[in-house]
């Protein structure tokens, strides 16, 4: 049987070639709740953070979703801290860009 040597994987926002496989977090709203799935298998790019979900964990995510993610069947819950995007500015956080992101604007006082 001959084989067929798949390329190597890489990034298509940034076209990086640094994409390894991880587990991976994924968190969304789900009927106004913030739901997390823990430990989702990935391609994640070290240049720039994107992640990319195959398509078996996609159907498994949307399995979940069908599901409406019952209280009983988490496996733990954890506090999260909620911001204002109006108030970052004047909260302090740093406005500097990070790793090519946009300069958040000043926000008048």
């Amino acid at each position: 049987m001959e084989t067929v040597e798949q390329p190597a994987a890489s990034c298509p926002v940034c076209g990086s070639a640094k994409v390894r496989c991880a587990s991976v977090p994924s968190a969304f709203w789900h009927d106004g709740r913030l739901v997390v799935i823990e430990d989702v298998p990935a391609l994640v790019c070290g240049a720039c953070g994107e992640q990319f979900y195959d398509d078996a964990s996609v159907l498994m995510i949307d399995r979940m979703r069908a599901g409406g993610f019952p209280p009983e069947m988490a496996v733990r819950e954890m506090n999260v801290s909620v911001f204002r995007l109006d108030r970052v500015a004047r909260a302090g956080f740093d406005a500097r860009p990070a790793r090519g992101d946009v300069a958040l604007p000043e926000i008048p006082s």
